[in-house]
């Protein structure tokens, strides 16, 4: 390899990083925030919170619905263009959800051959439930810190997470 090709080595700083202290602690809040993440995605956690919500839906279901309430009414090829999958892959998993009335389909009225798809309130109260049960499975993995110190993780939590939206 020629000179000045390929990757620093690994001691030597990265171009606009933070000094070498700071950035040791971001290495730990980057480790940190990987398990978090690593966690939450984890199917024995996710299968935990449907049961303890008594959800049978899916994951893939519960994903797709989470998208379409947060992106609000959308078309069935936007949801499978967003997920990388064909629309025959997305046309059973919203006939569940209408199915099982968390979302309607109504009729796009900027182009009449094409239909939207809305979540319900029905489908809202879902979701709060699960983040609701998914928040009480982590408020009793906090439960062996003092509760001061809980409260300092949380308030430290919920300032980043408003710093990186």
């Amino acid at each position: 390899m020629k000179p000045g090709l390929g990757a620093p080595p690994a001691s030597a700083p990265i171009p606009g990083s933070a000094p070498p202290r700071d950035r040791a602690s971001g290495e730990l809040l980057d480790e940190a925030i990987t398990t978090l993440v690593r966690w939450a995605g984890r199917h024995d956690v996710q299968a935990r919170v449907m049961q303890l919500a008594r959800c049978d839906l899916p994951l893939s279901h519960v994903w797709l619905l989470t998208r379409i309430v947060n992106c609000g009414p959308c078309h069935p090829s936007e949801l499978a263009s967003h997920l990388g999958v064909d629309n025959s892959t997305i046309t059973p998993k919203l006939q569940r959800l209408e199915a099982e009335k968390l979302v309607v389909r109504e009729p796009d009225l900027s182009d009449r051959r094409a239909a939207l798809v809305r979540a319900t309130p029905t489908a809202v109260r879902l979701l709060h439930k699960l983040r609701r049960t998914r928040a009480s499975i982590l408020e009793e993995r906090l439960i062996p810190v003092p509760g001061d110190r809980r409260g300092e993780i949380v308030s430290a939590l919920a300032e980043l997470a408003r710093l990186l939206e």
